[in-house]
């Protein structure tokens, strides 16, 4: 039995081998590197994918314009997509469909948490590098993966910095929360139940909703009920437009503040809530300010307005050309060891691939607040006095 399950093992080895040798060769016959991409774009999760497909093209053309040289080849970047619809099982398909049918070197995605939690190690079993675009559970990279890359803060590197700016500037003693159900929902009340512990403040509710939910009334008279002082709420832009424009309609605001998770912090949720709903709330932030350029480019390409989907895509897209480019190869595993060595300055900012605290191949950056005020993107500095 010992010796059939080593046999395997080699046997599946030698696939993975031919599998990339065979990715390369592709490559070299028709100057194009093959790379995935993984993301919802369908479904309620689907701006994500659908902002970060965006920011990619844009990448694309940054980087075919001139291509890639390996070699002394000049090579272009070819993006073999998919639709996930959030879902772990669509996922990992597409995984298994960009590997074995399309000779990918690299895959990109996905956004969702609990996809991203199964493909991260489908990329060591095929030993193919892959890059979330912006999962934030703390298991993709922590204790991680050797193929599998993230670039932004997770959920638990995010809350503990802005806490206390938020405890500062808002004498909260008592706070409720209104989150998504699954595990990104729970990841947040986790990592701000710790911070608001220690704070001595008193969480007074608790309520959760599933994906799609379009009436949250009954949550949130519980929580006008329980009189908080603050209340956290996350979920995707759509379900937070209806969340906040209910709790306005209610009477919750102005007397308790709503701080939102990064979703809330996008310019959808005004277009989808309006700045009435808005006027006052409070969202947690993974990006600030782009170069107003960039904006403009993004307005100009897609009449869409900024969304950190975006930005993560366009950088994630960039750091991987860029690592492909240093490796000189078309080998995935020194693809994988380029990305290592990454040190880049991303319009969402430094990403370096570092192992510490028990995470794998996670970068960190400083998160931002945002205040939403007379219809405007409002960006707070956690380290700077917040003027009203």
């Amino acid at each position: 039995m010992k010796n059939f399950a080593r046999i395997i093992r080699v046997l599946l080895t030698a696939a993975v081998i031919f599998a990339a040798m065979l990715s390369a060769g592709i490559a070299a016959e028709t100057n194009e590197i093959r790379v995935g991409y993984t993301a919802p774009f369908t479904g309620a999760a689907a701006e994500f994918g659908n902002n970060g497909w965006r920011g990619i093209l844009l990448a694309l053309e940054d980087i075919n314009k001139q291509g890639i040289s390996i070699g002394g080849k000049n090579y272009k970047i070819r993006i073999y997509k998919y639709d996930s619809a959030c879902t772990p099982e669509e996922g990992i398909s597409n995984v298994h469909k960009m590997v074995s049918e399309d000779k990918v070197v690299a895959i990109l995605g996905d956004h969702c948490s609990t996809v991203c939690s199964v493909i991260a190690p489908l990329c060591d079993q095929y030993r193919i590098p892959g890059i979330t675009i912006e999962c934030a559970v703390d298991n993709v990279t922590n204790p991680g993966h050797e193929f599998y890359f993230r670039m932004r803060p997770t959920v638990k590197m995010m809350i503990p910095a802005v806490m206390p700016k938020i405890f500062k500037a808002f004498d909260a003693r008592a706070a409720a929360f209104l989150v998504i159900n699954d595990g990104y929902g729970e990841l947040f009340i986790q990592a701000a139940t710790n911070e608001l512990e220690w704070r001595d403040v008193k969480i007074v509710a608790v309520e959760k909703f599933e994906r799609g939910s379009t009436n949250y009334r009954e949550q949130l008279q519980r929580i006008k009920g329980s009189k908080p002082d603050v209340v956290f709420y996350a979920g995707t832009a759509s379900e937070g437009a209806r969340l906040i424009t209910q709790a306005k309609l209610m009477g919750l605001m102005p007397r308790t503040i709503f701080i939102g998770s990064e979703e809330m912090g996008e310019m959808e949720l005004l277009m989808r809530a309006g700045p009435d709903a808005l006027e006052g709330t409070y969202a947690i932030s993974l990006w600030g300010k782009v170069p107003p350029e960039f904006t403009e480019r993004v307005k100009k390409s897609f009449n869409k307005p900024m969304h950190y989907g975006i930005i993560f895509g366009y950088d994630a897209m960039h750091i991987l050309a860029k690592a492909i480019e240093s490796a000189q190869s078309l080998d995935p595993i020194k693809i994988k060891d380029s990305l290592k060595q990454i040190d880049y300055r991303a319009l969402e900012g430094h990403v370096r691939f570092k192992n510490f605290n028990g995470y794998k191949n996670q970068s960190k950056f400083t998160p931002s607040m945002i205040r939403w005020k007379n219809g405007r993107r409002v960006h707070l500095d956690i380290f700077l006095d917040w003027e009203d």
